[in-house]
């Protein structure tokens, strides 16, 4: 039995009501000598849990190799978050967007030019599973059935915007089920048009996505899922920056009403970004917008960390909407 569960309208950890109040923070990043650093920050604006996507592409450059040092140690930053006393939510893919290079796809799949990538195509879930062979074995130590922060996993990244081969998302739960993830699976999708339809999966808890107008997305996603905890697994408090383009940022006071509107529904909450940090290299993704649109180095995301990891306006802010809601740290915030 997975640590977190649900009940018709909220979580259970361990069996007592939790609240997920988590922020997103990528360890791949933020250097590894400051992890410590913002992980703590975290834990004093009031988190209670933190959410990062892991990058298959770089953990696999190539295929069959698995890298999981340095930048991409990843069971050293869950150890880390452990520590510091938080929980985990863990969002593996395959696919992640995240304004990264290719979304986390790894380059060399491209070299199969009849592959249909995101799909059930078992030329593509069979290069999945391989992947999943090495990369959970060393992760599986960090469940919470374990005794580790993690306590969910997410199954694909917005499904529902790109398809709706719904066995090639049944596949990847069977795949995280049969390779000993037992914790609480979900799914998160933008609230609007057909997303939610495509991208949820019958047994998989659904979420969605989205940074403002709060009533009606929620309203949509009971609408989907009429029993079960609502969260918003994305809680858009800024943006990310395309080259050539302006810096993007939300006003902290209407962020943070959003944030206090989302907690006072009852629902759970990851705030996008928490720390933003940095698309070190060449890892920074790309749009098109009928030309080529590059994500600069820096993903800062006008985010309550800084990229610097300074506390900024949000931080303070959402940490006094947090305290309505929830217990806040006494130790006093950075």
């Amino acid at each position: 039995m997975p640590a977190l569960t649900t009940t018709s309208d909220g979580f259970l950890l361990h069996g007592a009501p939790f609240r997920i109040i988590s922020g997103a923070l990528h360890y791949f990043r933020v250097h590894p000598d400051q992890w410590t650093d913002r992980l703590r920050k975290a834990r004093l604006m009031g988190l209670n849990t933190v959410e990062t996507y892991i990058p298959w592409n770089l953990h696999q450059p190539e295929p069959g190799t698995l890298v999981l040092d340095g930048l991409l140690d990843l069971p050293r930053f869950l150890r880390l978050a452990a520590a510091e006393g938080l929980h985990v939510l863990l969002r593996p893919g395959p696919f992640i967007c995240a304004e990264w290079d290719g979304g986390g796809l790894p380059h060399w799949l491209t070299t199969d030019p009849d592959m249909r990538l995101r799909s059930s195509d078992p030329r593509f879930t069979d290069v999945i599973d391989r992947y999943l062979d090495l990369l959970l074995p060393p992760l599986l130590p960090h469940m919470a059935q374990a005794g580790g922060p993690v306590i969910a996993v997410q199954v694909e990244n917005e499904y529902g915007a790109y398809g709706d081969d719904a066995a090639y998302l049944k596949h990847l739960e069977q795949s995280f089920r049969s390779r000993g993830v037992e914790e609480l699976l979900f799914t998160c999708d933008q609230t609007d048009g057909d997303h939610l339809e495509n991208g949820t999966l019958p047994g998989v808890l659904a979420t969605g996505t989205f940074g403002s107008r709060v009533e009606a997305s929620l309203r949509r996603l009971r609408e989907a899922q009429p029993e079960g905890p609502l969260m918003c697994a994305e809680f858009w408090i800024g943006w990310f920056d395309h080259w050539g383009g302006p810096h993007h940022g939300r006003d902290t006071e209407d962020a943070a009403a959003d944030l206090d509107r989302l907690l006072s529904a009852g629902a759970s909450v990851n705030i996008y970004m928490f720390h933003g940090g940095t698309n070190f290299g060449h890892t920074n993704g790309a749009n098109h917008h009928h030309a080529y649109a590059p994500t600069v180095t820096s993903y800062d995301y006008d985010a309550p960390l800084t990229e610097s990891g300074d506390p900024g306006p949000k931080y303070h802010a959402f940490r006094e909407v947090i305290a309505r809601h929830a217990p806040v740290p006494d130790e006093p915030a950075p």
